[in-house]
């Protein structure tokens, strides 16, 4: 027992140290049947951690009329070095909350 504690504390106490805050700017430009529809701009403010399991981060910030964050992950597998997983869940919030699933498997060749 008092190893899982001691392995979770170093577990946390290294996911604290490997982690760098950023800035990021993101823009999305809409278009429906390829003509211009709107234009949404987001500045987030975020944290990444690099850990023995991936790469986890948050990010949140104000975007065009509201708010909006998102929290995902990325990592590899050892065994299979060249395949890559993606996630994150995404909340844009204008006065009503709509948020999204994304997941990515990628296999390098």
């Amino acid at each position: 027992m008092k190893t899982k504690i001691a392995a979770l504390i170093m577990s946390v106490f290294s996911f604290a140290v490997q982690a760098a805050p950023y800035v990021e700017y993101k823009n999305e430009y809409e278009m429906k049947d390829f003509n211009y529809d709107k234009k949404v701009d987001h500045l987030r403010f975020g944290y990444q951690a690099d850990s023995t399991w991936g790469k986890p981060y948050f990010e949140i910030g104000p975007m065009t009329h509201g708010t909006s964050w998102e929290a995902g992950y990325k990592f590899k597998l050892d065994a299979l070095p060249r395949l890559e997983f993606k996630g994150k869940l995404e909340t844009k919030d204008t006065g009503v909350a709509k948020s999204k699933f994304e997941t990515e498997i990628r296999y390098t060749f």
